[in-house]
């Protein structure tokens, strides 16, 4: 008589084709575009966004994990790579992954490495009417994470999403709207997106707002505004927006020219990172304009800016540092 697997062998069999379906599976990689040094950004922050960065390791799906780890001839092995077969982890339904701090502090790619493991706590999540899983989970067909990248479906669930309040998918909603994925390219409607997420205190809207009142992208042009939402996200330490209000400190853009104001935004910005921010502060720094002069410290943060693609950065060593 043939030999009857059991009900605990499957699930077991079952986890290590799923965790090499899983492995099979590379997120894509997603550059968020960086601002330009000469004028202030008008790119979205995708929050994922996107964005917010904590499980660490491949999770396998809930239910699977712990049917293995309930059958007694399972034994873990503690040196194999955790969210492996030999080394599951149980998914935390009620502790489910913070999309925009993830994204702030791993990076995009990272996100996606962690996020396409758990997809399918993610969609179950979402389907069940989550809605900060429905915005993880449109994340993830936006950026291609574990899924075929899908713009329509990216869209759909972070409609979903705000419609529940969840407050980073309203920017997301205009994010879509603003480069036509997934939905007719709208400036109007990537407006009213931003603003509904800005006024839900979600700093990334709050930049993509005042981005749009500096350029008159769906609403009459007003400096003062895109100030007042740049100051607003810059208070919620918005790195983008830090440097946004660099710029407007520095060129009297919406409010009174100061170069105290200006150089302290660029140094809070140049901490996190953003390569206008760098530019800006390398060029002060050069000149000994608003800070000491330091020839060094300058050649250092220009350095960074050109290989975080800021060509006037490049052009300004090239140009300064034979």
């Amino acid at each position: 008589m043939p030999h009857q697997c059991s009900d605990a062998m499957k699930k077991i069999l079952y986890v290590a084709i799923l965790s090499l379906l899983m492995m099979a599976c590379q997120p894509k990689k997603n550059r968020p575009v960086q601002p330009g040094p000469s004028s202030p950004a008008t790119t979205v922050e995708t929050a994922a966004n996107p964005s917010s960065e904590q499980a660490s390791e491949a999770l396998p799906d809930t239910e699977v994990a712990e049917a293995v780890q309930a059958t007694d001839t399972f034994v873990r092995d503690t040196t194999a790579p955790l969210g492996t077969p030999q080394n599951p982890i149980v998914v935390d339904p009620d502790n489910p992954v913070d999309l925009v701090e993830m994204l702030a502090k791993y990076g995009q790619r990272t996100v996606g490495d962690r996020f396409t493991p758990r997809l399918d706590s993610i969609r179950q999540g979402a389907e069940a009417g989550d809605p900060e899983l429905m915005y993880q989970y449109g994340a993830c067909f936006e950026q291609g994470w574990g899924v075929a990248q899908d713009y329509e479906q990216a869209f759909a669930w972070y409609k979903k999403a705000a419609n529940q309040g969840q407050k980073n998918a309203f920017g997301a909603v205009g994010g879509l709207y603003r480069l036509g994925h997934g939905v007719t390219a709208d400036a109007k409607q990537s407006f009213a997106w931003f603003t509904k997420g800005a006024e839900h205190n979600d700093p990334n809207a709050m930049l993509c707002a005042g981005n749009c009142y500096y350029t008159g992208f769906g609403v009459e042009k007003d400096l003062v505004k895109a100030a007042q939402w740049w100051s607003k996200a810059a208070d919620m330490d918005n790195g983008f927006a830090l440097s946004q209000m660099g710029d407007a400190y520095y060129g009297g853009l919406g409010v009174e020219k100061d170069l105290a104001k200006a150089v302290d935004c660029y140094k809070k910005a140049v901490e996190k990172g953003v390569p206008n921010a760098l530019y800006r502060l390398g060029v002060l720094s050069y000149y000994g304009e608003g800070v000491d002069k330091d020839e060094a410290y300058a050649r250092s943060l220009l350095e960074k800016a050109a290989a975080s693609n800021v060509p006037e950065a490049k052009a300004f060593m090239d140009k300064h540092f034979q």
